[in-house]
């Protein structure tokens, strides 16, 4: 396992947000697609600007959701 730790909230979302970009962009790339779950909270309002800011990923080839959108949805919905 591989642990960074940062001095900063905004240090930390950063880079994982530039992880999740490289991510969305290789799923992309591979499968002409990406799906993403974000997760809830403020805890992650940082991590989605610097995510959403990324003007090289095609926004129009991915789905987005967010996990309360999950709730009461059954588990056999496609």
């Amino acid at each position: 396992m591989r642990i960074e730790v940062f001095q900063t909230k905004e240090e930390l979302a950063r880079a994982a947000a530039l992880q999740a970009a490289h991510v969305i962009r290789q799923r992309i790339q591979e499968h002409d697609s990406a799906f993403v779950i974000a997760a809830t909270g403020v805890s992650q309002f940082e991590f989605l600007d610097v995510l959403t800011a990324q003007q090289d990923i095609d926004w129009s080839k991915t789905s987005f959701f967010h996990l309360d959108e999950y709730v009461g949805l059954p588990e056999t919905h496609p």
